[in-house]
């Protein structure tokens, strides 16, 4: 399936959102869409109030206990702003994990524009396999086709 113009612009907007993470591994952004209406944006990075130092992302160990995930980061951000996501589209820099599938599964989301599974640096290959497969059972849209990790 070939990306729509809408699908290009709201993955592009994800793009730039990803730059505004701190983490110097790995960038991810969000975007969260309704009937080509933004409702919220998210990248990873840690909790507001929390003191996001190079020293701390530098310790693998604090930083993936501390990250809120971009894909998480849009729906937490959807929700206090009050917006539906029942029925939303996101489009995500980075192919969800297993955790993140279950929280989009929760928030209704029916599409997901991303990059393959095959695309993934190994480490995270597992968890976006097992992701995918939560996705498709629950009968969420995977579009892959013209996204790529950059």
């Amino acid at each position: 399936m070939d990306l729509s113009k809408w699908d290009v612009r709201f993955f592009d907007m994800a793009v730039l959102v990803s730059s505004w993470s701190k983490d110097p591994g790995t960038t991810v952004g969000a975007v969260l869409v309704s009937d080509r209406r933004i409702l919220a944006t998210g990248y990873n990075g840690f909790p507001l109030g929390i003191e996001d130092t190079p020293e701390r992302y530098a310790d693998r160990e604090v930083k993936l206990a501390y990250t809120v995930h971009a894909e998480v980061n849009a729906l937490l951000n959807a929700a206090k702003n009050g917006a539906k996501t029942e029925g939303s589209s996101l489009y995500v820099t980075f192919h969800p994990c297993v955790s993140c599938a279950a929280a989009i599964i929760q928030g209704g989301i029916k599409k997901i524009v991303c990059p393959s599974v095959e695309s993934a640096p190994e480490r995270w290959q597992n968890s976006f396999e097992k992701a995918r497969d939560l996705l498709l059972e629950a009968g969420i849209e995977i579009v892959n086709d013209g996204v790529d990790n950059e």
